[in-house]
């Protein structure tokens, strides 16, 4: 983990907060396939091609250099 990766951290969390207290709050169908959605698109990102490119995006920079 490096510095950068800490703001989407810290919004990935906040959102999972925000919709995790909507859930139990207020439950409805509606909120739980949005946590649902939320969930699949952080999981996605982290693991997926968005981070491997900004990875891979990062390494080229540093070769640059």
């Amino acid at each position: 983990m490096t510095t950068k990766d800490l703001p989407r951290i810290i919004i990935t969390a906040v959102i999972m907060t925000y919709f995790g207290y909507a859930l139990f709050s207020h439950w409805s169908e509606g909120l739980e396939e949005t946590l649902k959605n939320v969930v699949m698109l952080a999981v996605g990102f982290w693991l997926g091609s968005s981070k491997g490119s900004s990875d891979k995006a990062a390494t080229i920079e540093r070769m640059g250099q």
